[in-house]
Order: structure tokens, then sequence, then C-alpha cells
């Protein structure tokens, strides 16, 4: 099951995904995340800590991979590769449930989030939209984002 976490720049999209890791970990799923390092000209430094592939980790992840411009997390060199090779070449969790954050123009189901209504619409446009949840997420929106998370696993196990 993969399921994306897309939005602009400095939008909350790794605060949104810590809460996703941390929901899908309470309901005793194994969890994978990947995140596409897309800031130009800034270099993958290790041990990478702040980064926000490790903030995935540490929200409960049992996998988390970092992809940017030529490095992937295991520090090895590579030349940029489509997020289906991404996954097929480097997760090695079984059955788990793949959270990618970023690469907005693949097909997977996507929870979009967003600013204000410009960005909204502008994301809307993208494939299989899912969910729309606003940057300053309320708890009632939290709520209600964690029930479709729900029935969304339930809708892809079977």
């Amino acid at each position: 099951m993969i399921l994306q976490v897309v939005g602009f720049k400095d939008v909350g999209k790794t605060t949104l995904m810590q809460k996703i890791v941390t929901h899908f970990k309470v309901l005793g799923y194994p969890v994978v995340t990947i995140k596409h390092h897309g800031h130009m000209g800034e270099d993958i430094t290790l041990p990478a800590q702040h980064l926000d592939h490790m903030r995935h980790f540490n929200a409960g992840a049992d996998q988390s991979i970092v992809q940017g411009h030529q490095y992937i997390e295991s520090i090895q060199r590579f030349d940029e590769m489509p997020l289906r090779t991404l996954i097929d070449e480097c997760v090695t969790i079984e059955k788990s449930i793949i959270l990618v954050e970023g690469y907005k123009y693949e097909h997977y189901d996507k929870v979009i989030v967003y600013r204000n209504e410009i960005e909204y619409e502008q994301l809307q446009q993208l494939s299989n939209v899912k969910f729309a949840v606003k940057r300053d997420i309320t708890t009632s929106d939290e709520r209600a984002l964690f029930a479709w998370l729900t029935e969304w696993i339930q809708m892809n196990e079977g």
C-alpha cells in the first residue's frame, strides 16, 4: 500500500507525515517512509538527525529512505531514479504501508496539504488526490484524517 503526502515547500508535509506514521504504528502496521530531498544545492549530510526522513524514523517508521540529487540515505551514489524503482530496490520491510513525502507527479493515492485556496486549487490538479488537509490542521480535521486513513487501509488490504 502506497500513500503520498504532497504540498508545496514548508507547508507542513513532514509534520503531517509524523502524525500519519504514528497513527499507522498505533494500529499495528509496519511503515516505510520515502522522502524526496528536493532542495537543490543542499547535500545530504550524515548524521542526518535533523532531516525530515529522520523525523519520520523517530516517529516510528520501520524504515525511512531519503533520495536527493545523486544520493540515497544509504550513502550509495546513484542517479535520480523513478519512485517505483526506489520502492522495488530499496524497501526491505515486507507487507508495509509505504508513505511517500513528495513526488507530486507520481500516480499513487495522495493526501495534499495546503496553506490557501490558490495552493489547494493547484494541488487538486494532481492525480489521485484522496484527502486534503489545511496546514493549520484542527483537532476535528485530524480526527477526520485518521478516520479516512483507517478506511483507506481497509479498502487497500483486500
